[in-house]
């Protein structure tokens, strides 16, 4: 039999398509606020997603869908929210035949049983322009640590490998809340000691694995620990921008571990530049043109998450731009599809120079709102570097329809963007040479 990483592609296709349509009439139709009262909306039946085909026919969303005032407590209707009758709709086969057996026995126990899949019980930060918590279950921290035992394998680690951990501190984003699990998926032993505590922790475990979020704060263990790391250390996975750090540690595999912030788990290289496995049987990966929301080979990084009952997403759109490879990895063979290792964790979520004041400005909600827009006859959405450094610029230029009408068209189009966006662009450019055009431009 197949392992989980060495499936065919129908087979793949085959087993997504039937946990979607699981997911989506026995889960989120039933429990999720923000399916009923938002997708629902649309005119979208659960009964209309059937298998992976009927993906496309749900809307992707971002935090700024979820949140439009900003306010983070619009978070809270990703979250599931089933109630006790409602478990044995909720739960699988195992689990429900479980708590029928307790209930018989203990009500305590039966009330147990529903908790660890229905309540909350940890959270993490999760978000760019609007940071809200992440919740999961009692039984989603267990497929949070299966995947994590997955990523052990795809590194190229086993239980005999001891990490020492300097990824933490500060607050719990996804790397911090993530990386504990895979070591205890994988059995391996760990010491998740931070970033002040790491190059001390190297003088007291026999270390064969370090993790670092780059160069910095590898170079910050070093100086706490002493010139190199331990001839012991093989292999260092960085949660971050890799850039650097293989002059910083001779002879070692640098590895880059990453996932999207409001997800649960890791993904990983298993040789430098690889791409980042994903594991085709818990989630669903896609690349979306972010101007038009379109498949595309490369573009925004869209996840669906397939049997979470915490914060469940579904065609949830990252904010990370990258390539997605389908093709068997030329470096392990594994059959599962990969995002390109140079993926740009925040691409579509800018800090932006606007009034002369720095915001946080999402440009998928700014090409949004001119999307819909009739009096355009073309547009472009461009992030630019200032050339004195600080916050970059947002550029949008415009071409109208009626050209007699283009200043109500800029201004119309400026108050669209502010809605959706939460701010305006730091320039509206009128310009009919982009007549034609509706693309969103990164640096």
């Amino acid at each position: 039999m197949a392992t989980w990483d060495r499936q065919s592609g129908a087979k793949i296709a085959h087993v997504q398509g039937k946990a979607l349509a699981e997911q989506v009439s026995a889960r989120l139709a039933r429990y999720q606020p923000y399916w009923r009262e938002t997708v629902r909306g649309t005119g979208l039946r659960a009964a209309a997603v059937r298998g992976l085909d009927d993906l496309t026919k749900i809307p992707a969303v971002g935090e700024r869908d979820l949140c439009p005032d900003g306010d983070p407590a619009g978070a809270a209707r990703l979250v599931l929210q089933p109630d006790e009758s409602g478990f044995a709709l909720h739960a699988d086969d195992r689990q429900f035949r479980r708590a029928v057996r307790q209930r018989l026995i203990s009500p305590a126990a039966y009330r147990r049983t529903v908790d660890d899949v229905t309540r909350p019980v940890a959270f993490h930060q999760g978000g760019l322009a609007i940071r809200f918590p992440v919740a999961s279950t009692r039984a989603d921290l267990d497929l949070v640590a299966r995947a994590g035992a997955r990523l052990w394998q795809v590194l190229g680690l086993t239980a005999a490998d001891v990490l020492v951990s300097a990824v933490g501190g500060g607050g719990s984003d996804l790397a911090t809340f993530a990386l504990p699990y895979a070591a205890i998926g994988a059995g391996a032993p760990a010491l998740h000691a931070g970033p002040r505590g790491a190059g001390e922790a190297l003088a007291t475990m026999p270390a064969t694995v370090v993790a670092v979020r780059g160069a910095a704060a590898l170079e910050r263990m070093l100086d706490a620990y002493g010139d190199r790391l331990p001839e012991t250390v093989s292999t260092v996975l960085v949660a971050g921008d890799a850039s650097g750090v293989a002059s910083l540690a001779p002879g070692a595999r640098v590895l880059r571990v990453w996932g999207p912030g409001e997800a649960r788990w890791l993904w990983g290289e298993c040789a430098p530049g690889s791409g980042l496995h994903t594991y085709p049987d818990l989630e669903i990966v896609e690349a979306l043109d972010p101007a038009t929301g379109q498949p595309a080979g490369s573009g925004e990084v869209t996840l669906t998450q397939l049997g979470v009952r915490g914060s469940a997403l579904v065609r949830w759109r990252t904010a990370a731009v990258g390539a997605l490879d389908a093709a068997p990895c030329p470096h392990c063979g594994r059959s599962v599809p990969r995002v390109a290792s140079d993926v740009a964790p925040a691409a579509l979520v800018t800090a932006a120079e606007v009034g002369g004041e720095t915001v946080a400005l999402d440009l998928r909600a700014v090409a949004g709102a001119l999307a819909g827009r009739a009096d355009l006859a073309g547009w472009t959405v461009a992030r630019r570097p200032r050339p004195e450094g600080g916050a970059p610029l947002v550029v949008v230029r415009l071409a109208a329809v009626d050209a007699g009408r283009a200043a109500d068209a800029a201004l119309g189009a400026h108050a669209d963007i502010v809605a959706m966006a939460g701010a305006g662009p730091t320039q509206v450019v009128l310009d009919p040479a982009v007549a034609g055009r509706t693309s969103l431009e990164l640096p």
